[in-house]
């Protein structure tokens, strides 16, 4: 595919937080003729000038607060002028043909919403295609995992951007949800594949900061995305596990002086108290 066809059909979208230690691998696994787009969550400034100084293909927006995941996506959303949108989470590795094979995909499904590429060593459950036809190379899903994902841009403007009420977790679901809601198809795409370190994108003096927030930001979510999209009651049936296991941990810990643990599970129920009573999303990563 030549430079003019990625210019017009493609822009790729980052969101960091701190990633600096890994991003440029990502960078430099993409065409430098893809318009790249870094939100950088961190409102670091440094991180802008080492790779705007370094890659004419990259733009590093500063936002004015934390969006974080699904408000950071938004923001790049914001300003895509292409067709398609291609997200990828920071700490991803796409192969050299998965950028082609996504768009080439497109042209051939039309009626969709999400293409996603195949994450390597990832299986995905029976219960999450819609059809699971495996003499196909593309399948019809409700669920996909989210980090990394091409959005059909005139599909984003039918269901709406990411929800921001959410600042990290379950956006995606929320996403998939309003998707086929609406009848716009998402696809899992065999032939594109990409890598997905699963590790830590952030840089590793913030671990147990991040964790906290990790952990209070899941629990937050899962209640708020139930409650949303079905019942405050139905919610609250898919969180108890949650909360049982969450006070399980939290007491052996704080038993066992584990203050490391006992702060993690802490975290963890007072995400769900919180959602429980309605109170926003305010937790932030303190740096």
């Amino acid at each position: 595919m030549n430079t003019d066809t990625y210019n017009k059909k493609l822009t790729v979208i980052i969101v960091s937080f701190y990633s600096n230690l890994i991003i440029e691998n990502l960078i430099n696994a993409l065409d430098k003729n893809i318009k790249i787009l870094v939100i950088e969550n961190s409102l670091n400034n440094n991180l802008k000038l080492k790779l705007e100084k370094k890659y004419n293909n990259v733009e590093v927006i500063i936002p004015e607060k934390n969006l974080g995941n699904g408000g950071g996506i938004n923001l790049g959303l914001s300003m895509v002028k292409t067709e398609f949108s291609l997200y990828l989470d920071a700490d991803t590795l796409p192969t050299k043909e998965m950028v082609t094979t996504l768009l080439n995909s497109a042209e051939k499904i039309k009626n969709f919403s999400i293409l996603a590429p195949k994450e390597q060593n990832y299986v995905y459950g029976e219960d999450q295609y819609i059809n699971h036809d495996k003499n196909k190379r593309y399948h019809k899903m409700k669920f996909i995992t989210g980090c990394a994902l091409l959005f059909k841009m005139s599909s984003l403007n039918k269901t709406g951007h990411f929800d921001e009420n959410i600042f990290l977790y379950y956006e995606e679901h929320d996403l998939y949800y309003r998707c086929l809601k609406l009848g716009l198809d998402i696809y899992l795409i065999d032939d594109a594949k990409f890598k997905h370190y699963g590790t830590s994108s952030t840089d590793s003096n913030y671990n147990h900061e991040i964790y906290l927030n990790r952990n209070w930001h899941y629990c937050w979510s899962k209640f708020y995305y139930f409650k949303k999209n079905y019942s405050y009651f139905y919610g609250i049936k898919k969180t108890i596990p949650n909360l049982l296991r969450a006070l399980r941990k939290y007491i052996f810990s704080t038993i066992t002086r584990d203050s490391k643990n006992s702060t993690l599970h802490l975290a963890e129920l007072q995400g769900l108290i919180s959602s429980y009573l309605l109170k926003k999303s305010t937790r932030r990563p303190k740096m």
